[in-house]
């Protein structure tokens, strides 16, 4: 019994055939790496999604009586001199005070925050807190335009954690 030999031509078309094979099951395998990362991805997302949403929905928006007293009290920080109370915004999560200011002041960064910090915002042993809760209070300072301010946001006592 004698064995066939092979051509060139034919062993260069077995090997071929076995690369493409291989090729393909390499693609494949690559293809189901991505289709797995997407999809773990994808399940993260929606976790993290999930998180915010259910957070969101456990902080109730201020009501009408705290809103009241909110601006109330900031009118009276800003009733007599150059600085005054332009309007109090409230949203879901944040209350922003915008203070119009003659002049543009000469602080940036963490120099103006401390200042607002320590000079514009209430005290941590005011009552105002308790209306406020724990949204976060912003100070915006500005001249003309309130979008183009310089804001600074207070230190809630009701969101810092006890160390």
């Amino acid at each position: 019994m004698s064995q066939p030999t092979l051509k060139h031509g034919d062993w260069a078309k077995i090997i071929e055939s076995r690369q493409k094979q291989n090729n393909s099951k390499a693609a494949k395998s690559a293809s189901l790496k991505y289709i797995s990362f997407g999809a773990i991805l994808l399940t993260l997302m929606a976790i993290f999604y999930w998180t915010n949403l259910s957070a969101s929905q456990s902080q109730p928006p201020l009501s009408e009586e705290s809103q009241t007293r909110v601006v109330r009290y900031f009118s009276k920080q800003f009733m007599m001199g150059t600085w005054q109370l332009d309007e109090v915004k409230f949203s879901e999560y944040r209350v922003v005070t915008n203070i119009r200011v003659p002049k543009k002041l000469n602080m940036e960064g963490e120099v103006l925050s401390n200042y607002v910090k320590h000079s514009l915002c209430p005290p941590a042993s005011s009552l105002i807190w308790k209306d406020i809760k724990t949204h976060t209070l912003t100070m915006n300072l500005f001249v003309s335009l309130q979008r183009k301010g310089q804001k600074a946001q207070c230190a809630n006592p009701n969101t810092q954690r006890n160390s």
